[in-house]
């Protein structure tokens, strides 16, 4: 059923709506407003609950136990024993005891795929840029959609503090901003978007595709006539020792920035997305170590984030370092690293690492399912093809299953930026109609 746009004359006021929106949306989330959670900043399953509710935008308040001695007032008033922490308090006293991501999200009444749900003309899997540019595209052309992601919407970009390049945006746009407003574009069009929903394999059906995924609980699984894969990708990590303890980032986002307010850091990677970390805590940190492999940062990062990193005053740039090594018992106090020409060791005095390098595809889902290359990344177009040898080349996005397309940085050779994964996925809804119109698939 399609879902029309308001008329124009409504548009300025649509406007006004939705900047009055994320205005309002993002005040509770800058007073600490929301529900309360109680936890220590070192313990993984705080960082895990604190992680997803920034991903997902939801308001909150930290008691930190290692500091806040309120929170250990509460906990014993509770009669709460530290390790069921951390502990979730919402409006109306309900109480969690470290819940799972999936529990947190039904408490707080984020949405869900119904299950038993008809079957879909679109399933979109991730919810990043290329993700969510498929899901407004497929809804506006009155296919029915779904969108499951294991985390939130907005992928590696929602963690961006500022996309400077995007364009309609001269100003530069957050990568939160920018992924709430694809969430409502994708919502007002009539896209259903469930989180937490992690998709646990592909396995065709005639001419349809199931989608087995984990909503937290018992597996379900989603029929489809096309799907669109939108999983992305994930930072590498280091292979050092030690690189496990509090401390060690793999992302920058103003969850983060708050734990490192008043202390030194590090960031790792000669990326766009390790120049956004840097200049995100900057504005927090009392200095911010940038170390890069190469000569200088501006090899593989935007000219604009080179230039407004080396007028910083608080940011100082390691080329052609690495990091040999991390010093602190439990907790990170210093950084070790290695100046790759002479080969010369020194430390920084970083209290915080962020480790913003290369990526790896999350396609662990897919195996057996489409042609992958030897690093994950899923082949599309003739890539796919050769590797099956079917009569009917894969379109351009499309997979070595017929009917299954690929989006942004999940595929091979992804152009990693923002607007090139919204491009991806409104390219795949187009290729998606001409395989529905070879088929002869019916639309809902």
């Amino acid at each position: 059923m399609s879902h029309p746009a308001p008329p124009a004359a409504d548009a300025p006021l649509g406007d006004d709506i939705v900047r009055a929106y994320f205005q309002r949306r993002a005040m509770p989330v800058g007073l600490d407003a929301g529900f309360w959670m109680i936890g220590s900043r070192f313990s993984p399953d705080s960082r895990r609950l604190r992680e997803f509710a920034c991903r997902n935008r939801l308001p909150y308040r930290f008691v930190d136990l290692e500091q806040d001695r309120d929170g250990e007032r509460m906990l014993r008033a509770a009669d709460v024993p530290p390790g069921d922490t951390p502990l979730v308090i919402w409006f109306g006293g309900l109480v969690l005891r470290n819940p799972s991501n999936s529990e947190l999200a039904r408490a707080l009444g984020l949405p869900a795929a119904r299950p038993g749900a008809p079957i879909r003309d679109v399933l979109v899997v991730g919810a990043g840029p290329a993700g969510l540019a498929a899901a407004v595209h497929a809804a506006a052309e009155g296919l029915t959609t779904t969108v499951l992601d294991a985390v939130g919407t907005g992928g590696q970009a929602g963690d961006s503090s500022r996309v400077e390049n995007h364009l309609g945006f001269p100003d530069g746009i957050s990568g939160r901003e920018l992924a709430d407003r694809a969430v409502v574009q994708a919502n007002r069009l009539g896209a259903e978007i469930s989180v937490p929903a992690t998709a646990l394999a592909l396995r065709p059906d005639g001419d349809l595709h199931v989608v087995r995924y984990d909503p937290g609980g018992l597996p379900l699984e989603m029929i489809s006539r096309t799907v669109v894969i939108a999983t992305g990708a994930r930072y590498n990590g280091l292979d050092i020792a030690g690189f496990e303890r509090a401390g060690v980032h793999y992302a920058a986002t103003l969850m983060e920035a708050r734990l490192c307010g008043g202390r030194p850091v590090a960031v790792v990677g000669g990326g766009d997305s390790a120049g956004q970390a840097t200049l995100l805590l900057a504005d927090v940190a009392t200095e911010v170590y940038l170390v890069v492999r190469e000569d200088e940062p501006g090899e593989r990062m935007s000219r604009y984030l080179v230039d407004r990193i080396s007028r910083h005053p608080r940011v100082v740039v390691l080329a052609h370092t690495e990091v040999a090594g991390v010093v602190g018992d439990g907790t990170l106090r210093e950084v070790v690293v290695r100046e790759n020409h002479s080969g010369a060791r020194g430390t920084l005095p970083a209290q915080a690492l962020f480790i913003l390098t290369g990526a790896r595809p999350n396609t662990g889902w897919l195996a057996g399912a489409v042609a992958l290359d030897a690093d994950g990344f899923v082949l599309t177009g003739h890539d796919a093809g050769r590797a099956t040898g079917r009569d009917r080349p894969p379109q351009v996005l499309e997979t070595s299953r017929l009917g299954v397309f690929a989006v942004g940085d999940v595929r091979v050779g992804a152009v990693r930026r923002v607007a090139s994964a919204v491009a991806d996925g409104a390219a795949a809804i187009r290729l998606l109609h001409e395989h529905l119109a070879r088929t002869g698939s019916p639309v809902s």
